[in-house]
Formats: C-alpha cells, structure tokens, sequence
C-alpha cells in the first residue's frame, strides 16, 4: 500500500510557522507562511512523484533552504529523538575513549529501558520486574548516525498512532477532548521529566539527597535503575559531562513546557550525588497511595454543577492500548484543567483507586491535580 505523507508535511510546515488559510475537506488546501510564501496542500502526497518533488522544492525556498533538509525533516517528523551528548572538547578533537562510548549506548538503552517501565507506574525501584510492553517499544528504538562536530547518539522512537477508547461522559455535560498521547511519546517524555526531575529537586542543590528529594523524581518516572545507568556514565574515565537532549515529532504536538535539555555533570560532587541516590531508591517502600501521571485527554461538567469529571491517559494494565483514570475535581478547578489539557501539560493525582466492572478506574474521593513540574510536598 502507498503511503500518504500528507499529515506527515502537514505536522511540518505547521512546526515551521505555516498556517491553513484556506481549507478544502475535498481537496488541497491552501498554506500560508506569514504572507511571505502560499502553497496548496493536496490531500494525498507518495514520496517521490511531482507534488513530492515540488512542494518540498517550495518549502525550502521560502525558508531559504536545501531541499535535502526539508526531506529529512519530513522523514523525522514522527520520531521523537533523545540526543545523549558528552564532552567533545579532547584535545585531538571531538573524541572520547572508546570503553566510554560503549558505556554511553550500553547506559542510553538502560535508562530508555527503566523510563519505558516507569512510565505504565512510577516506582523507585523496577528490579527484574521490567514490564513486557515496555521493552517491546523500547526494541523499536533506533541508533541514530552521531552528529558532526559532536560526541553524539541518537536514539529515535517512532510515534504509533494511539486509538482512542470509547467515551462515557456525564449525562447532559458539556464534553471536550484531545488526541491521546502514543505509547513512544509517553516513554521518552517520563524519561525527560523524570530527569529534569532529578536536576530541579536533587542536582541543582547539590546536598546530600534524602528521600524527600527523590519523591518528585520517583513520580516523574526516575528509578535506582534509570539513575545507575547514568552513574556509570559519568564514572567513566574522558567524560566530563552527559547531556540528554530531546527533540520532540511534529507529528504529535509537545507541551511547552516539556523539558528540551538535561545536562549531568561528571565532577566528584554530582558522581557521590547519583550514589547516594541509587542508595535510597533501593531502600523497600510501601505505596499505600496509588499516583497517577499522564496528560488530560477528557473533560465532562454539567453547567451549574459544583462537580466535573475528568480522564487521565494512563497505560493500560492488561494491554498495549492505552487506559484512562477518571477522577472527580471541583468545578473552580476546570478553568485550569481546560489549560492544562490543551497545552498537553502532564499531571499529577493521587488516592485509593476504585475499580468498577466494565468501567475504567477511578479514584475515590475528590482530587485535585496540579501539574507534574510543580513541587510535590504532599506526597510523601
């Protein structure tokens, strides 16, 4: 079967500034890049035949550009890259020992690993108790050529198209929704936020980590595995620093607020640091509360009612589809929850979880979710 690239074009241009100005639901519809360039869009685009060739020649001329970046681009545009960097600055040139390579990609697939568990439950600790699908999307993973210029590996997951489950809104509510989240964007997005986690809460501090430290990065999706991976990074002789950079597919729109950029350095004070943490996360701890992160995808209110009912996407535990937690929030809540919904931003709830046959899970009670950049002093 031919495929049709035209949502793949699409999630470009619209990455690159252009807007639909005129739009045809049976046929092309007409592009615009700030007044300074119009293009028609067909509704069918096959790589290699002349409307191919030819809007790829006109979207690198409007910006001024090869048409070879336009077509690479348009190949990556359902990839999420995670771009693991270290220091390129040896003096004969932009080298690192070769066992440290090693290392880095042995430890790249290790953290991919730990964040693709985590990101179906957070936990401090994973053990031997990796979860099947987890690995399965993992092992889907591409290596990537290293960049000119740079000591670089990227690792890329391409964005399965996720589909949706059936809706049970309130009888006589106002509804809203969004795309859900594909399984691949959710396990690079935990391994983002749970380092960003680990820099905001335990390596800007730079003191000697307790567990308190480590609970917002254990809900962001960090466990002793993620971070034991990156220790042995850093440990290794001629690297002086690790980053982990991520670019986000068009295809899939990203929060603004998601994280572009960590970098750990190797020095002596961040190497005790990352001990010291991998130490307290295999330290046993009970859960008696269930948490719960993921994106808003569902929003149910009935005008008037002090009440409204919300779905967060979580991962199916029986399956590769993706679930939802629904939770009951207050109604002053929602101008907020609509925000957070539509910019993608991920939450975070926690409580007793209540399961009702033939229904997704809820939690019990009334909830108030805050988003997962936020501190978490409540939750202990």
């Amino acid at each position: 079967m031919t495929e049709n690239l035209a949502d793949d074009v699409s999630a470009l241009l619209s990455a690159r500034g252009w807007s639909i100005t005129r739009d045809n639901p049976n046929g092309a519809s007409l592009w615009s890049l700030d007044g300074r360039a119009e293009m028609y869009l067909p509704r069918f685009i096959t790589r290699g035949s002349f409307e191919w060739s030819d809007i790829t020649e006109r979207v690198a001329t409007a910006h001024g550009e090869r048409a070879s970046v336009i077509l690479r681009e348009v190949e990556m545009v359902r990839f999420d890259v995670t771009r693991f960097r270290v220091n390129d600055d040896a003096p004969d040139g932009p080298t690192v020992p070769l066992e440290a390579a090693a290392t880095v990609v042995g430890s790249a697939f290790g953290m991919l690993r730990a964040a693709a568990t985590a990101a179906r439950r957070p936990r401090q600790s994973i053990g031997s108790n990796y979860s099947k699908l987890g690995d399965e999307i993992v092992r889907e993973a591409r290596l990537g050529h290293t960049e000119t210029g740079s000591f670089i590996f990227p690792v890329m997951l391409r964005l399965s198209d996720p589909v949706p489950e059936r809706e049970t809104p309130l009888p006589h509510a106002t509804v809203e929704s969004v795309r859900p989240e594909s399984s691949e964007r959710r396990v690079t997005r935990t391994l983002a936020q749970a380092m960003s986690a680990f820099d905001k809460h335990v390596l800007q501090p730079a003191h000697d980590p307790q567990m308190k430290d480590l609970t917002p990065v254990v809900v962001a999706g960090g466990t002793k595995e993620m971070f034991a991976q990156l220790s042995r990074s850093i440990a290794e002789p001629g690297v002086a620093w690790l980053e982990t950079g991520f670019n986000w597919a068009p295809i899939e729109s990203a929060s603004s607020g998601i994280p572009r950029a960590v970098t750990v350095p190797a020095d002596a004070d961040a190497r005790e640091i990352l001990t010291r943490t991998v130490r307290l996360l295999s330290t046993p701890k009970s859960e008696p509360l269930r948490v719960i992160t993921g994106p808003i995808i569902h929003i149910s209110h009935v005008p008037g009612e002090p009440l409204g009912e919300i779905a967060i996407q979580t991962p199916s535990p029986s399956g590769s589809r993706f679930g939802r937690v629904e939770v009951v929030v207050r109604e002053e809540q929602l101008s907020e929850i609509h925000h957070w919904m539509d910019s993608g931003t991920t939450v975070v709830v926690h409580g007793t979880v209540e399961r009702r046959p033939g229904r997704p899970i809820r939690l019990k009670g009334v909830s108030t979710p805050q988003p997962l950049s936020d501190t978490f002093d409540d939750v202990e």
